[in-house]
């Protein structure tokens, strides 16, 4: 079992030790931590407060909306009818679009080379297909980016749940990734079902299989490099593990990276995921079973891939990496957007990543997603989240020494 020790830090939060095991986590999430002191470094973090009526906020995109060269914050919730930006520094509020019904997930890029970029959104959403519309829309402002945009449908793939950009040639020319979160014969709470993932190039919009290898749910969609730095891979997590996918001589290739949970189906399998350095060795995080509370790491290992639970926490709906103080080793932020409402920055204490700290930095914030991005333009790497239950929305700006 894992052993966890505590500190205050200065700001008051607790500070916690995982020590790896090769047994499964199986405490529960509110296990006491070790009474013994754990001799780390904090991670240091002033809280902004962007927006505080962001009832059922799902996801936060930091992207550049007037070609000011600041990084300006688009908060989308699952039912507030605005779609709104909020305009770095001072963040205030523009409405986007209005009427878009349950809007899941959005990703922004520019297509024109006007400065400004287009945004692609998926709204109607429901968990089946009986349920779902699934459309997919792209925005484009009209102008005036503080004035209402333009909405022009383009597809409808019922469920359509996760939206990523990626150059997945190294042309520099990206195509949009989609993800349903379940295949057309799914029904709670077994979800038995393949699940397709698609893929358009914006000159066409003409939607192309990428992969119909996903099982039960799919949550989880990555995109970033993971073999080849001069391309992006796709990462997907479902009940049957997270895939990477990667396009190569003009066709998509899966690959089972690892298998995740293995508690029979429907708690098998990955939530959410992201991947991270340690030096020079990769690794991959996890949120463990769909929704689950398992903080997870796997680390290579002669060819393959150990699994070590650092943390067990009330319900993970987001993980990311990045590192925060620039010591080659990156951090991992994620949290519980359940009753505990806590954000915690997991650190590796060791090189080889098997002893990692938990840090709390922020215990008013339910993350439904979190990403990060430099918006202070300082050359360090903040933090943004947003909340559900706490119906708020962050930015964390990184002041680590």
């Amino acid at each position: 079992m894992t052993a966890l020790a505590r500190v205050a830090t200065p700001a008051g939060a607790l500070l916690a030790l995982s020590i790896a095991v090769a047994a499964p986590f199986v405490a529960p999430a509110t296990a006491p931590f070790a009474a013994q002191d754990a001799q780390v470094d904090v991670h240091r973090f002033v809280t902004h407060t962007i927006a505080a009526e962001m009832t059922n906020g799902y996801q936060p995109i930091v992207v550049d909306l007037n070609a000011d060269g600041r990084l300006d914050v688009i908060g989308l919730s699952t039912r507030l009818p605005d779609l709104v930006w909020f305009e770095n520094p001072d963040w205030q509020r523009h409405v986007i679009t209005t009427g878009l019904n349950r809007s899941i997930n959005l990703a922004a890029r520019d297509l024109d080379g006007d400065g400004i970029p287009e945004l692609a959104i998926a709204h109607a959403f429901g968990t089946t297909h009986p349920n779902s519309l699934g459309i997919l829309s792209l925005l484009t402002h009209q102008g005036d980016p503080t004035r209402p945009w333009r909405v022009r449908e383009l597809d409808r793939t019922p469920t359509v749940h996760r939206l990523r950009w990626a150059d997945i040639d190294g042309s520099g020319r990206p195509v949009l990734i989609s993800a349903p979160l379940s295949g057309p014969a799914a029904t709670a709470p077994d979800y038995r079902d393949d699940v397709p993932l698609y893929w358009y190039r914006p000159d066409d919009w003409t939607r192309r299989t990428l992969a119909e290898t996903g099982q039960g749910v799919v949550h989880g969609l990555q995109v970033k490099p993971w073999d080849d730095p001069e391309r992006d891979a796709v990462f997907s997590a479902s009940f049957g593990g997270v895939q990477v996918h990667r396009y190569i001589d003009g066709e998509w290739i899966p690959e089972l990276l690892v298998s995740g949970d293995p508690a029979p189906w429907p708690e098998s399998g990955a939530s959410d995921v992201d991947t991270g350095r340690l030096g020079e060795r990769a690794f991959v995080t996890t949120i463990e079973p769909w929704h689950g509370p398992q903080v997870v790491v796997y680390r290579e290992d002669n060819g393959g891939w150990t699994r070590q639970v650092i943390d067990t926490i009330g319900s993970g709906h987001t993980i990311v990496t990045a590192d925060f103080d620039n010591d080659g080793r990156d951090e991992i932020v994620t949290g519980d957007r359940g009753d505990s409402e806590m954000l915690y920055l997991y650190a590796s204490t060791d090189p080889s990543g098997a002893n990692w700290s938990r840090q709390t930095l922020d215990d008013d914030m339910s993350p439904s997603a979190c990403v990060v991005a430099d918006l202070d333009a300082d050359a360090d790497t903040d933090l943004v989240c947003i909340g559900g239950r706490t119906a708020n929305l962050k930015w964390y700006e990184n002041v680590s020494p």
